[in-house]
């Protein structure tokens, strides 16, 4: 596959419509999913609720990147290199009110998103810019 795993959050305030938010986090996470939900008070007292799944199981992951492939990727491809860390793990934010509507697309950080990070798989002879092209970028 060419991916160790993925794992996504988003952060929700205490406005916010959590259940709402946590639903579409099932959907982006798929029939695998373990979606956690951490209750804690921000610096001024209010509610804040940190979201996440991770996703580890090949086929959890194929289900998830399946959905990132079906979308524009402009923006990732745009600056690919600065998106990948030493780690090599791929960082891309998904917009919150979209994924809401059940559907992807990838923004930057000015939106509300999902923080997604996607460890990539990379063996000697191999580059993760090379090895995230042939997963996201080829059919």
């Amino acid at each position: 596959m060419g991916l160790h795993h993925v794992s996504c959050r988003v952060t929700a305030s205490g406005v916010d419509d959590t259940a709402t938010i946590v639903d579409a986090m099932g959907w982006l996470a798929g029939e695998e999913q373990e979606i956690s939900v951490d209750k804690s008070t921000s610096y001024h007292g209010s509610m804040v609720y940190l979201i996440s799944f991770k996703l580890s199981k090949n086929k959890a992951v194929k289900q998830f990147t399946n959905k990132i492939k079906t979308v524009d990727k402009t923006i990732i491809a745009e600056n690919l290199s600065e998106k990948i860390d030493e780690n090599n793990t791929l960082h891309i934010r998904l917009c919150l009110d979209n994924l809401i509507e059940q559907r992807i697309l990838i923004t930057n950080s000015t939106q509300k998103s999902v923080k997604c990070n996607i460890k990539i798989e990379v063996y000697p002879g191999q580059t993760a810019i090379g090895e995230i092209n042939k997963i996201l970028f080829t059919n």
